[in-house]
């Protein structure tokens, strides 16, 4: 999104960036969860939607409560008089869905129509997600209606750019089921429309609702392609120990004879283990690693699209790669993260003669939570991007705050330096889930 020549167009694509109907992808924090397993959300979020690290210890066992006991004692219990059915079929005890709505106030300074001020922002997402007798899980998203500006095709229309925009057609964002430890084994199997296993975070584990970090969500040309897009795919992943997290897969393109790969590894010292296991603590001698843990991530990506031609099949190959690595540090209430991806696209712009591309980007963000009860998080976010079309840096300095665990409301401000010139856009939002 940061290759617009024209000079009112980058920096309208700034903004957009900051735009708040990015927001739907930010509703992976469901009470489904917290009404199945009778828990507060704060279980496993710091400010709605991050996860904290048991949070991240459910999400990486398949929405199965971490270190549960054994399927045989929850066999019995799901056995009692009135739950018979349940334990025949795998049902839920209760349908497992979740809202989410937000409304969002937005300032750009370059807006293409000179309608600074954007008032008519929002959204409402549907979430379902669960399991099956510990053997499934699954998770969805559905975007119910969302208004606003999105779509970057529509930029240099000012007239889709309305005071009042029109309403976004429903969309599918994830829809997938994972069969935990297959046949037995430590490997989990993922099907369906998802994010595949790339980052340390998914683009829903933000505490702002726009989820920008520029080391993921930076495309090149023409090509569509962002490493935190939902796919359709096959993933395997397994914790190996406690400690060690490795996932793989294959991504399906339509228009095409061959399929997209990628890998993802990581590891984390200290702290809270991948199964929401704490470590031990000596109460009579502390020591760094009592309050301290490092997770350090690496993944790489390799494949192609193309420009469709009207029998659908995709022309004008540009062939893709991206490699990156990161780090996440929480030390008591400070937590850091440190994210950077290289990439090479052989025809970003799909055209007959290739022209290639060698991209990078980096973000750095740091937080820190003042805890209950004040519920708020100051955080300062630093981005890097050169897709071929020049340095973009973004300035980002915000705070999130939280009333109640379902309510989360921020204010935000980025100050984005490009090669066509600078641009400065405020953002206020607030959203709900219930």
């Amino acid at each position: 999104m940061f290759l617009k020549k024209n000079t009112v167009a980058v920096m309208f694509l700034l903004g957009v960036s900051c735009a708040p109907l990015l927001a739907p992808g930010t509703a992976n924090a469901i009470p489904a969860f917290s009404r199945q397993h009778k828990t507060e959300c704060s279980t496993c979020h710091t400010v709605y939607p991050e996860l904290n690290e048991f949070g991240d210890a459910f999400l990486k066992n398949g929405y199965v409560y971490p270190h549960k006991k054994d399927a045989a004692k929850g066999a019995a219990k799901a056995a009692e008089p009135g739950n018979e059915w349940s334990i025949i079929s795998g049902l839920p005890q209760q349908i497992p869905l979740s809202l989410t709505a937000s409304a969002d106030l937005a300032y750009d300074e370059d807006a293409v129509d000179g309608n600074k001020l954007d008032l008519s922002t929002r959204s409402i997402t549907l979430q379902a997600g669960g399991s099956f007798r510990d053997l499934f899980g699954f998770f969805a998203t559905y975007n119910l209606y969302s208004q606003g500006m999105q779509r970057a095709s529509s930029l240099t229309n000012p007239a889709n750019n309305t005071n009042v925009p029109p309403s976004n057609d429903p969309d599918l964002d994830e829809l997938f089921l994972v069969w935990r430890q297959a046949l037995g084994s430590p490997v989990n199997v993922k099907v369906g429309r998802f994010e595949p296993k790339l980052s340390l975070w998914k683009k829903s584990n933000r505490i702002l609702p726009v989820p920008s970090y520029a080391s993921t969500t930076y495309r090149v040309g023409a090509s569509p392609f962002s490493s935190d897009a939902t796919e359709d795919g096959v993933e395997l992943n397994a914790l190996l120990g406690n400690r060690l997290f490795v996932a793989g897969g294959v991504v399906d393109r339509n228009g095409q004879d061959r399929e997209d790969g990628y890998g993802h590894i990581s590891l984390k010292i200290g702290g809270t283990d991948f199964k929401g296991q704490e470590p031990e603590v000596d109460l009579e001698k502390d020591s760094l690693w009592d309050y301290l843990s490092v997770t350090l991530g690496a993944f790489g990506y390799w494949g192609q699209n193309g420009e469709f031609n009207a029998n659908g099949v995709a022309q004008n190959l540009n062939s893709f790669r991206r490699i990156g690595a990161e780090a996440d540090i929480l030390y008591q209430r400070l937590h850091l993260k440190g994210s950077g991806s290289f990439g090479r696209d052989s025809n970003p712009e799909f055209g007959v003669f290739k022209a290639p591309v060698d991209s990078k980007a980096y973000t750095l963000e740091a937080e820190y939570y003042l805890g209950a009860p004040v519920n708020v998080v100051p955080l300062f976010r630093y981005e890097y991007v050169n897709a071929g079309d020049g340095t973009i840096k973004r300035l980002t300095p915000a705070i999130a705050y939280a009333p109640l665990q379902n309510v989360r409301m921020s204010l935000e401000y980025t100050h984005s330096i490009a090669p066509e010139g600078t641009g400065n856009i405020a953002f206020a939002s607030i959203a709900f889930s219930m």
